[in-house]
């Protein structure tokens, strides 16, 4: 019965080396990167925007001036909140003309985030204004002058709180899949 309970011993004590020296590991853990609290909220392009704007003559990559906000389309510096939006393409031909992009702005600290998901476009019967139909879409806000820097428009504090101040009312709209 000695020699039982001996090999008994050392198979457990060659069982306890091997989980104390590392044979058995706990799982690595997961990094993952936490969006910074700053950036937009997550968002999802409707699902045949690509689709859609390609019919409009756009594809992803494409970069479209802008006026960011329709009702601030005057010279000098504009005032932006955190919002629903009508983008006014700057364009003088073509579909783009008779359209407005549509989305929200988020103000950050020291920028203007867009997200645009949807296009209006006007349809004119005999030169007069006859309806308007939506169309998904799918672009982000870029700044016409620090492209390069990332997205969104660079911005300044306003004067009320949630309110940023820019350079200017004009912006690039870049087409993509989805958004960052």
């Amino acid at each position: 019965m000695s020699g039982v309970r001996s090999v008994q011993w050392v198979l457990a004590a060659v069982l306890t080396a091997g989980l104390g020296s590392g044979c058995a590991r706990a799982p690595a853990p997961v990094v993952t990167s936490q969006r910074p609290k700053w950036m937009p909220p997550e968002m999802v392009c409707p699902q045949d925007a690509v689709e859609q704007m390609k019919r409009m003559g756009l594809k992803v990559g494409d970069r479209i001036p802008v006026v960011v906000d329709e009702t601030q389309n005057r010279p000098g510096s504009a005032h932006y909140r955190s919002r629903f939006v009508m983008s006014l393409p700057k364009v003088e031909e073509g579909e783009l003309k008779d359209m407005s992009i549509a989305g929200f702005l988020y103000v950050a600290n020291h920028r203007v985030f867009g997200r645009y998901d949807r296009a209006y476009v006007r349809y004119y019967e005999g030169g007069k204004l006859r309806d308007f139909y939506e169309v998904p879409f799918c672009g982000v806000l870029l700044d016409p002058r620090w492209d390069k820097d990332g997205e969104g428009i660079i911005s300044y504090p306003g004067p009320e709180r949630g309110t940023a101040v820019v350079q200017d009312s004009k912006g690039i709209i870049l087409v993509v899949e989805r958004f960052p």
